[in-house]
């Protein structure tokens, strides 16, 4: 009967997880430069960084509805208007600034902002020590 028992697997174990946050394809040399001086001002590279992703949007609308997008995926958000008008977003997530990781969050950020007009300007992190 203790044998019963073992084989009762708790549905946490169950929840199908979200894929991995890598990409296969190369990084961009600007990328590597910021990870490599990350990597040369101390931080540690093997654990997670807040990664901070700036996206520019030509309208509020826009960066709204892109805000609450980013939200539900795990990012923190922010909004600023500029001169311009233009709307800059903000997207805060935790990751290990890995070559791979950091070319996902540039393909993902390019994919999500395209269909409202975004353009990806690009990605820092403070340094973890």
């Amino acid at each position: 009967m203790e044998d019963l028992f073992a084989l009762v697997i708790p549905r946490a174990l169950l929840k199908r997880r979200k894929p991995p946050r890598i990409s296969l394809a190369d990084p961009t040399p600007e990328d590597l430069e910021r990870i490599e001086e990350l990597r040369i001002q101390g931080s540690r590279l093997k654990v997670p960084h807040p990664v901070r992703a700036f996206v520019r949007f030509p309208d509020e609308k826009a960066a709204r509805e892109a805000m609450d997008f980013f939200a539900k995926e795990g990012f923190r958000c922010s909004l600023r208007t500029d001169a311009s008008d233009s709307w800059t977003l903000i997207g805060i997530i935790n990751l290990v600034p890995d070559p791979r990781v950091i070319t996902w969050l540039r393909e993902q950020m390019g994919s999500w902002t395209k269909d409202v007009g975004g353009t990806y300007l690009g990605w820092d992190a403070p340094i973890v020590a």
